[in-house]
């Protein structure tokens, strides 16, 4: 299968920010053989999103929604030397974990014009880029199906969600963090409750 280039790092790739360093390619084969990562990865390729999708949009990682699906968001992206940058999120797509499942894309409200910052937290190395995207794909399945449930976390449960969102913050797009929040507030309010932590809530 024809691995899915990560937009985020192209340009910071090329330029050398983020310097090869030995073992990335050991996490980035990792993240890229887990099953929901590659479910992700096709979102753009199926028939509901491929025409709306343009192939050199940016893609943020999943966020679980109720229903036992994930939703992910696409976005510009604009290049410099040694740089990548978010545009605020234009479409949306939503997918379930089983591939015989179809996926469905839509465009959402017109966003603020401008950049929205990095596309990779500065100072992310290659290494530590993949590192956490295998631990927040490690994760996110059990955290989706905690969510569904509306469950209360045990304790083991609660050290799962802390390394999820450890995870999560180490790669997001720190720009995009209002328009993570706008896609499934529930999980976000939800996760604060069960752990006492999540991501900021938009003030408007």
């Amino acid at each position: 299968m024809r691995r899915i280039i990560d937009l985020r790092l192209a340009a910071v790739l090329s330029a050398g920010l983020l310097a090869a360093c030995k073992g990335a390619s050991y996490w980035q084969d990792r993240v890229q053989a887990d099953p929901l990562y590659q479910r992700a990865a096709k979102v753009r390729e199926s028939a509901g999103c491929a025409k709306l999708v343009p192939m050199e949009f940016g893609q943020t990682v999943p966020v679980p929604v109720k229903g036992g699906r994930f939703k992910v968001l696409f976005y510009p992206l604009t290049f410099s030397p040694g740089k990548s940058e978010a545009m605020p999120a234009a479409i949306e797509g939503i997918f379930s974990a089983a591939s015989d499942a179809p996926d469905s894309c839509a465009a959402l409200p017109k966003a603020s014009t401008g950049s929205a910052g990095p596309a990779v937290p500065p100072g992310t190395s290659q290494a530590a880029y993949y590192r956490a995207e295998e631990a927040l794909y490690a994760g996110l399945p059990k955290a989706g199906e905690l969510y569904a449930k509306d469950a209360v976390p045990s304790e083991a449960d609660k050290r799962l969600l802390a390394d999820y969102l450890d995870a999560f913050n180490a790669i997001a797009e720190p720009g995009l963090l209002p328009d993570y929040y706008r896609a499934e507030p529930g999980f976000w309010e939800w996760l604060r409750s069960a752990t006492g932590k999540s991501i900021p809530k938009p003030a408007a």
